[in-house]
Formats: structure tokens, C-alpha cells, sequence
């Protein structure tokens, strides 16, 4: 698993071709500045969000966190809370619960300035099943089980998705891939996620909502590490954000809809 791809769904049993969308913006070093990661979903928290600090994109390792931020969630329905420091920059919700439909709010106060961010949690589409396909070795491809999800997408263009990937528990960082339903609008899928796995393997699929900021972002990221070979540790600092204040990153908030299967 070690191929990267973008695709609005590519590999689709229902005979559609796949298109780009593209979204400009330039590599390049910069002033260092405030990245802030943080996801809100419909599962059981806590929640986290993470602050760092940037580094050039050529540069290697985990950035340091920042501490000593006073970092708060809300949403549009009256609930707030103050999350708890555990330490690396990393602060944890301990009450709060997602839920689709809902509008999540974050706001970052640390060295006397203040960043905010919001993020729509729209509904997720089931995955309806998870299935293999082998492929014998051959000079294009490696033998092995191709994943297929299956599901159907909603009436009604505007959804979104991205997806996380687990192999025996472990998740890989370089499987990274954001859909759109520009081509297949109100559907019913059956995508090759495009990487091989072996017989007994376990693999655990997560399916994430997430509105257009968010998939303007992770779009952009995914096309910058193919640039680069190799997925980043920290945001370079001029991808697209919805982190308003003069800080990076990307705060969300996504439904998720998980399957697991195994090769047999």
C-alpha cells in the first residue's frame, strides 16, 4: 500500500469516466505559523485537536506540539466545551458528541491570539458491503486482493467523502483518497480503492462526510504529496484552510460509516 490517488470515483461499475477538478496553489517554504488539526465526528469522542508548529515541506519529522492553548468546540445548538490538554499540543474533548446536520465551531487562544474555524457536518452514505478481487501478478500489477466499497450516494449533488484506511489495525497515512458525486449524483457505487492486500488480511474502511472546504483541502493535500512522494507531517503553509486568524490546517467535522472485512 503505497500508491497515493485522487479521484472523483475512479474504477466505477456504474460506466462513469473520472474527472479532475483543479485547485491552484504553489509549493513553497514559509514563515513558520500555527497549524491546527482537529475532526468532530457522529462517533464516540473524545475528539481531538492537535497545534503545531510549520516547517518547510522538504523537512522531515513530527512537528513539536504546542502547548498552553486554551482550545474551545461549540456548536450551533448551544453546547460549548473547554477541552483538556494531555500534553505534544494535543487537546481532548471529554463530553461532546457529533452529530450530523450539526455546525461545529472551534476557537484557538494561545500567545494572546485568537484562531476560529467552522465546519458543517453533513450526513454520510452507508457502505454497504466490502468485497476482494484478485488479480494475478502481470507486468502492470502485483498479484493479490483489490477492495471494492459499495454504496449508494444521495439525491442531490454536494456530497463529499474521504476515506481512512486500516490494514491488520494499522493505519496507513499514504492511502488517502477524496470522492466527489459531481459524475454519479443520487447512485449506487462499487469503487476499486485502488491498492492490493493479501489473503487474511484484515481491513477496516472508514467512509467520512465532509463539506467542500474540507474536500478542497484534503484534495490539495493529497496532490501535493504526490508531488512529493511521500505524505507531509505538517501542512505547508499555504494550502487551502478554514482556520481564520493567520493559523493552517484544517478543522472538521464528519458522519463516518465503517466496514470490516477479511481476505479469505
Amino acid at each position: 500500500m503505497k500508491k497515493i490517488f485522487v479521484y472523483l470515483l475512479a474504477t466505477i461499475a456504474f460506466a462513469f469516466t473520472s474527472c479532475e477538478e483543479v485547485i491552484d496553489y504553489e509549493l513553497r517554504n514559509a514563515d513558520t505559523k500555527l497549524v491546527v488539526e482537529g475532526l468532530v465526528t457522529n462517533q464516540a469522542g473524545p475528539y481531538t485537536v492537535r497545534l503545531s508548529n510549520t516547517r518547510g515541506y522538504l523537512e522531515e519529522g513530527r512537528t513539536p506540539g504546542v502547548n498552553g492553548a486554551i482550545v474551545t468546540i461549540s456548536d450551533n445548538h448551544g453546547n460549548t466545551e473547554t477541552l483538556e490538554a494531555t500534553g505534544d499540543g494535543l487537546y481532548q474533548t471529554k463530553t461532546l458528541q457529533g452529530t450530523p446536520g450539526y455546525t461545529y465551531y472551534l476557537q484557538v487562544v494561545v500567545d494572546g491570539k485568537t484562531y476560529t474555524a467552522r465546519s458543517y457536518m453533513p450526513t454520510v452514505s452507508t457502505i454497504d458491503s466490502l468485497t476482494f478481487e484478485y488479480h494475478k501478478k502481470t507486468h502492470m500489477e502485483d498479484e493479490g486482493y483489490y477492495p471494492i466499497i459499495h454504496f449508494a450516494d444521495p439525491a442531490g449533488k454536494g456530497n463529499n467523502y474521504r476515506w481512512n484506511v486500516y490494514v491488520n489495525g494499522v493505519l496507513d497515512p499514504d492511502e488517502l483518497a477524496v470522492l466527489n458525486d459531481e459524475l454519479y449524483d443520487g447512485s449506487y457505487g462499487h469503487a476499486n480503492m485502488g491498492f492490493i492486500i493479501q489473503k487474511g488480511d484484515h481491513l477496516r474502511v472508514e467512509l467520512l462526510s465532509i463539506d467542500k472546504p474540507a474536500y478542497n483541502f484534503w484534495y490539495a493535500l493529497v496532490n501535493q504529496q504526490n508531488s512529493t512522494g511521500g505524505p507531509f507531517e505538517s501542512t505547508p503553509a499555504n494550502a487551502p484552510t478554514n482556520i481564520s486568524g493567520g493559523a493552517i490546517g484544517y478543522f472538521g467535522a464528519s458522519a463516518v460509516s465503517v466496514m470490516e472485512a477479511v481476505v479469505k
